[in-house]
């Protein structure tokens, strides 16, 4: 099992979905096969060395869910300029008080973040704006990021009021942008923005890969799992068939979106920074077409175990902020404080001399 997980993301789940699971699986198959090598050590040592074998063949994945990087002093970022990826699931718009009024609490704390980060660049995922202005975004970030520039495409809207879709904020001009548009009904895209930083252009992609689109019934059955083990069986089969089977149809459709954004990024004259909630692990496929080509600044510059999921399934690290050789990142973290259910990333970026 450990050894088709470690295939996963060479082979395209549209040509053969079964192969994804076992990608996604592959934190718990590391394990198992851990611990089976540390059985046969102690009781067999000649099978032990086909175990580690195995391991070894995977280090590579290994090391994109766990890393050991140092830490960079503030002095040494001084040409640097901070990046955060946020999926803000709507600034949580749709958790109502009583009578339908509208929560403020979660907006608040998105808000706040980031007038205390006053990151140089920002793309959020899941963005939305109120034409109403009952519940301000876009009014109130321009009040305080010092990003004013600003790049944001709708993909969909309620009742002409909330407007959905994808937003990247520079502190340094954009001169153009474009979109990459998905075949999907789900409102899901990938923009990219020009931006003129000093006498480099730089183009930078905030995409939004197809979302799992789990409904509120399968969030009730997973805090009933979490809650008692002790469940009835042909309703957990059941309520389990439907999840995988939202998980099989995204698989799919995310195959074709990554390969359209990496020969996008193939033609791209400039060098590039990408941030992303992928709704997918490092051992999957998605992640492999679109890490083939950029470097990952978890990997190259993160600490711990890789997280970024912040909802009631087990937890992955599906958002990632990416870059081209041209730059080197510092100090990735993950801002692991409940806003949204996805974490924000960020680190610092520096273009190379």
């Amino acid at each position: 099992s450990i050894l088709l997980s470690i295939t996963a993301p060479y082979i395209s789940p549209d040509k053969f979905w079964p192969i994804a699971f076992f990608g996604l699986s592959y934190p718990v198959f590391f394990l198992i096969n851990l611990f089976f090598l540390v059985f046969w050590i102690i009781f067999k040592r000649k099978y032990a060395i086909w175990v580690l074998l195995v391991l070894v063949l995977g280090t590579n994945h290994f090391f994109k869910i766990v890393q050991s990087n140092k830490k960079v002093s503030e002095n040494e970022l001084q040409e640097a300029f901070k990046v955060i990826s946020f999926n803000v699931k709507n600034f949580d718009i749709y958790n109502y008080k009583k009578h339908w009024q509208h929560n403020f609490t979660n907006r608040n704390k998105v808000l706040r973040l980031l007038e205390e980060e006053q990151p140089d660049l920002l793309c959020f995922q899941e963005y939305v704006h109120d034409k109403s202005g009952a519940f301000k975004t876009t009014d109130t970030l321009k009040k305080f990021l010092k990003a004013k520039y600003k790049h944001i495409v709708y993909t969909t809207n309620s009742r002409n009021i909330n407007y959905f879709g994808i937003a990247t904020y520079s502190s340094y001009p954009i001169i153009d942008t474009g979109r990459i548009e998905f075949k999907t009904i789900s409102g899901n895209i990938c923009i990219y923005s020009d931006i003129k930083i000093n006498e480099d252009t730089v183009r930078v992609y905030n995409v939004h890969f197809e979302s799992i689109r789990l409904k509120s019934e399968d969030y009730i059955f997973a805090e009933k799992v979490k809650k008692d083990l002790n469940n009835d069986s042909l309703e957990l089969r059941k309520n389990s068939e439907r999840i995988l089977a939202r998980l099989k149809r995204a698989f799919i459709i995310r195959a074709p979106q990554a390969r359209m954004v990496a020969e996008h990024i193939k033609k791209c004259p400039y060098p590039i920074i990408l941030c992303s909630d992928f709704n997918d692990t490092p051992v999957s496929y998605s992640y492999n077409v679109i890490a083939s080509l950029l470097k990952d600044a978890f990997v190259e510059s993160g600490n711990g175990i890789g997280q970024t999921y912040a909802g009631i399934f087990p937890s992955f690290r599906i958002d990632y902020i990416m870059y081209s050789k041209s730059f080197s990142s510092s100090n990735f973290e993950t801002i692991t404080e409940a806003m949204s259910d996805h974490y924000p990333v960020k680190c610092y970026i520096k273009l190379n001399k």
